[in-house]
């Protein structure tokens, strides 16, 4: 399994508090200066993809919640 894969399938695994971790320890890595561009850019890539699951879960996240509101709404 290619390297893309297997991020985007292990961010689908990962809470959205384990994929901030991942994230901060990205961007800790990046700031770091020490990684050969190559490896800085799959790092890179990897944390976009990582931001990407985050927004997504969040928005179903808001979508959930704005059904929970309009149900209770019509109850009242």
């Amino acid at each position: 399994m290619d390297k893309k894969k297997q991020t985007k399938n292990m961010s689908i695994d990962m809470t959205i508090e384990e994929q901030l971790l991942k994230i901060q320890e990205i961007a800790a890595e990046l700031e770091n200066g020490s990684l050969g561009l190559e490896e800085a850019l799959a790092k890179y890539e990897e944390g976009v993809r990582l931001v990407r699951g985050c927004a997504g879960q969040i928005d179903r996240v808001q979508k959930r919640i704005t059904v929970i509101e309009t149900e209770t709404e019509d109850e009242l």
